[in-house]
C-alpha cells in the first residue's frame, strides 16, 4: 500500500512539473462587443479589423491565463471563416497556431494529445434563447442532433474532445454560449463577454475587463485540469442536420453524397458507431 502512495505522490509530481497542454478553439461571433454580421465578420467589412483586435486579445488573455495555470503548452485553432482569421504575428509568443481548411472530422485531435479544450469567442447553437449572432455550422442550419439531442459548435467540439478522452474547461463567450457548456460540463469556468440587450443589441463587457476575467478564469480552469472528465457520446451515433427550408441548396447538395444519409424534404442524417465516424460520414471522409 506504502508503494502505491508513493507511486501516485510521484506521477502528480511529475504531472506538474510537466504541466498540462491546452487546446483553445476560437470563433469570431462570440467575442465582446461583436453583434452585426454586415459588419463584423468577414473581410472587407467596415469593422472587421476591429472585431479581429478584440479577438486576438481575449485568445492572448487565454494563453496568459492557461501560462500562469501551469500549462506547458498552448495551441490555438483558428476556427473562424475557413481558418484563416488570425495571425502568426499577433498571437501570445507561448503559444501555437493552428491553419488551414478543410477542419477534419477529429479537429486535430487524437487520443489524449490535449489536456484540456478552451473556447474563446465562442457563440451559442442556432435557435438559442437570446444567442447573440447564434447559428451552428452556417446561418443556413436550424438544428443539429446528436443522438437526438440539440448540439452546436460546443457540443460537437465536446462529443468529439471526449472521444479521444478530452474534457472541455473553459469558455469565453455571449451568456447563451456559456449556458450552453454548463449544460455539458457543469464544472467548466465560463466568462460571458456580452449578453443580448435587444433584438440586435448587445451588451458586453469592456475589452480591458474581459480580457481579465477570461485570463483568471483560464487560469483556474487549467490548475484544476484534472477534476474535469470527457463529454462521452455512446455508439451507435446519429447525426442529424436540419436545414431551414428557403435554402433547398444546401440539402440538395448533401442529398447527392452517399448511402449514409436518410433524408426528409429538409433533413439529413448520418449514421456510425462512434461519433467520429458520424462526423466523418457528414464530411464525406
Amino acid at each position: 500500500m506504502t508503494h502505491i502512495v508513493i507511486w501516485l505522490l510521484m506521477a502528480s509530481s511529475i504531472y506538474a512539473a510537466e504541466g498540462p497542454r491546452i487546446l483553445i478553439v476560437t470563433d469570431l461571433e462570440g467575442v465582446g462587443g461583436v453583434n452585426n454580421a454586415e459588419e463584423q465578420l468577414l473581410p472587407g467589412q467596415r469593422r472587421y479589423e476591429e472585431s479581429r483586435r478584440l479577438l486576438v486579445g481575449e485568445v492572448n488573455a487565454a494563453v496568459e491565463g492557461a501560462v500562469k495555470g501551469g500549462a506547458r503548452e498552448v495551441v490555438i485553432w483558428d476556427g473562424h471563416n475557413g481558418s484563416r482569421t488570425l495571425s502568426i504575428d499577433e498571437i501570445h509568443p507561448r503559444a501555437k497556431l493552428i491553419q488551414g481548411r478543410p477542419t477534419p472530422a477529429n479537429y486535430y485531435l487524437q487520443d489524449k494529445l490535449y489536456d484540456g479544450i478552451l473556447f474563446v469567442g465562442q457563440h451559442a447553437m442556432a435557435g438559442a434563447k437570446n444567442g447573440v449572432l447564434a447559428h451552428s455550422q452556417s446561418f443556413n442550419v436550424q438544428n443539429i442532433f446528436l443522438n437526438g439531442k440539440p448540439v452546436g459548435e460546443i457540443g460537437q467540439v465536446a462529443a468529439i474532445a471526449g472521444y479521444f478522452n478530452i474534457p472541455v474547461i473553459m469558455l469565453a463567450g455571449d451568456e447563451a454560449a456559456c449556458e450552453e457548456l454548463l449544460a455539458l460540463q457543469p464544472k467548466a469556468e465560463t466568462v460571458a463577454v456580452k449578453r443580448l440587450a435587444g433584438k440586435g443589441s448587445t451588451l458586453s463587457l469592456s475589452h480591458s475587463e474581459a480580457r481579465t476575467q477570461i485570463e483568471t478564469k483560464t487560469r483556474r480552469a487549467v490548475e484544476h485540469i484534472r477534476e474535469f472528465a470527457p463529454w462521452k457520446i455512446e455508439g451507435p451515433v446519429e447525426l442529424k442536420f436540419e436545414y431551414y427550408p428557403e435554402t433547398p441548396g444546401a440539402t440538395s447538395a448533401e442529398l447527392s453524397r452517399d448511402e449514409h444519409k436518410q433524408v426528409s424534404p429538409r433533413t439529413v442524417t448520418y449514421r456510425g458507431r462512434t461519433v467520429l465516424e458520424a462526423f466523418e460520414q457528414w464530411l464525406g471522409k
